[in-house]
């Protein structure tokens, strides 16, 4: 159910009053009859052989309108853990937060890196704990541990957790999967995966309006630093 539906007479129009007559249908809140500004975006995730591979496009719009053209969609928790949003950008960031926070503090406590597991269970276990009144996000967690290896956790937005190959979430998902189902294979190179992420967010921003304004790649490695990089979008 969604917040707005809270708001929504529910009452059955056969219910009768003391004496027997029939009340009358109520009429929706104002509130309610608020239009909702649907979001789009694109966001796509795979593993390597010795890496996870994160990619987002650039652009946030609400509904016709493109609110931004250099909206952050990948962040980091950890240095070994990324996470890519969809949906909402306050829920989103909210739980960027606490996460960001609650990871840091058990690597405080532990002196070790926190397992993608545990951290996908920590953000299961938030969005579940609010799924009647549920954040508005698609989320993917990725990153790599010494016990795990490469990890990729697709996270319903009512705290499903999916352990994929390679996933995508957004308005432009369809069109990333068309991409993704016939290039991906096992044991890829990070020069490979990173080739297919590209391709598949391209994919995205050519068809959907939604998504646009460039491509962020992020490469979490087994070993060695992070790398970070952004390709714009070439007008013909």
């Amino acid at each position: 159910m969604r917040k707005e539906e809270l708001l929504l007479n529910h009452l059955s129009p056969f219910l009768r009053d003391k004496k027997g007559i029939l009340l009358p249908k109520l009429e929706p809140s104002l509130s309610s009859k608020k239009k909702q500004l649907k979001t789009g975006t694109t966001t796509v995730g795979l593993t390597c052989k010795d890496a996870v591979i994160l990619g987002t496009d650039k652009r946030a719009t609400m509904a016709y309108f493109i609110a931004s053209k250099t909206s952050e969609k990948l962040h980091e928790i950890q240095k070994h853990l990324w996470m890519t949003i969809a949906g909402s950008v306050a829920d989103a960031q909210y739980l960027i937060d606490i996460l960001r926070a609650e990871t840091t503090l058990y690597q405080l406590e532990k002196e070790k890196p926190v397992k993608v597991r545990a951290a996908g269970r920590l953000l299961s276990n938030m969005l579940y704990s609010s799924k009647l009144f549920p954040y508005e996000v698609g989320l993917i967690l990725g990153g790599v541990t010494e016990e795990e290896g490469p990890l990729l956790l697709d996270v319903g937005a009512y705290g499903s957790l999916l352990e994929e190959k390679y996933c995508s979430i957004g308005s432009g998902q369809n069109f990333s999967y068309g991409v993704l189902e016939s290039k991906y294979k096992e044991n890829l190179s990070i020069e490979e995966g990173k080739n297919i992420v590209k391709a598949a967010i391209t994919s995205s921003i050519i068809r959907d309006m939604a998504s646009g304004n460039g491509i962020d790649i992020v490469v979490v490695k087994k070993e060695g630093p992070t790398e970070r990089m952004f390709y714009p979008i070439k007008k013909e």
